[in-house]
């Protein structure tokens, strides 16, 4: 689901072809993935369907055609869409949690209220979970990489418990 919203936003920044899509979500992802064509041109071939984006042909010399996406309206609207749908099993996943709070700005403070702290159990019981299995004495790296886990994980829901405060002081400040 991430995908869609990068793509979106891509989009949503200024018409683009599908090359350039490519290269600015690589570019703001830090190059930590790739963007595969497999998923890039039926993504957007399935938003200018829906209407989500429209497609302009741009005819090159000596070169195949070039389409340039643009975003329209439902297409902004599916943004807003699409940061709002997050559920459970995307809670588990740290690319689509980050992203989803990248694009706080775009939701109401309930759903970032709701995703944070979906979020939040999920980590509770990861941590739960690494708890009980960092006495298993399986080996010294195995150790070190539980002992990593918590860390991080600790880490994280500080950070959330963090932007839980932030989000309730921007509720208090705005009334």
């Amino acid at each position: 689901m991430y995908m869609d919203l990068l793509i979106l936003i891509q989009i949503e920044k200024a018409p683009k072809h599908g090359y350039e899509i490519k290269k600015e979500i690589q570019k703001d992802l830090g190059y930590l993935m790739d963007v595969n064509h497999n998923l890039l041109y039926p993504a957007l071939r399935r938003f200018t369907e829906e209407g989500a984006v429209s497609r302009k042909r741009i005819e090159q010399e000596g070169r195949p055609n070039q389409y340039v996406y643009e975003i329209t309206a439902a297409g902004k609207e599916k943004i807003v869409e699409l940061v709002n749908a997050f559920t459970e099993k995307e809670a588990k996943h740290y690319i689509e949690f980050m992203i989803r709070v990248s694009l706080f700005d775009r939701i109401s403070r309930e759903n970032r209220l709701r995703i944070l702290n979906m979020r939040k159990r999920h980590l509770e019981a990861q941590l739960a979970d690494i708890e009980k299995r960092k006495d298993d004495h399986a080996g010294m790296f195995r150790s070190e990489v539980l002992q990593y886990s918590l860390s991080r994980v600790r880490g994280e829901m500080l950070w959330i418990d963090e932007l839980i405060r932030k989000t309730d002081n921007t509720d208090m400040e705005s009334n």
